[in-house]
């Protein structure tokens, strides 16, 4: 399937694959493969799909700990005491919380 038609067809007829991208970036594969590659989908072979799969976990991981870490030091901050212009580090680096 090569056809940016035959793409759009099944992104409409299943509602899962709306989101599906143009391109998929197949991450760093150790010895193997030295450089990240961008491989359209439709020419995608079902392992360039697992890694990029594995790659975009990574970044979600990622995001995810930010995200995490993110709430975990406003909600120190604001068991602390802190207000909406006291600066989150400062509060919590002050306070003696638990870890």
């Amino acid at each position: 399937m090569n056809s940016p038609i035959s793409l759009a067809a099944i992104r409409k007829r299943h509602f899962m694959l709306e989101a599906l991208p143009d391109t998929i970036v197949i991450p760093v594969l150790g010895n193997r493969q030295a450089e990240q590659s961008v491989k359209p989908i439709s020419e995608a072979t079902l392992d360039d799909v697992a890694f990029a799969l594995r790659g975009l976990d990574a970044e979600f991981s990622a995001v995810s700990d930010r995200l995490h870490a993110l709430r975990k030091l406003y909600q120190m901050a604001r068991d602390a005491g802190a207000i909406g212009a006291d600066c989150a580090l400062d509060v919590v680096a002050s306070s003696k919380g638990k870890r």
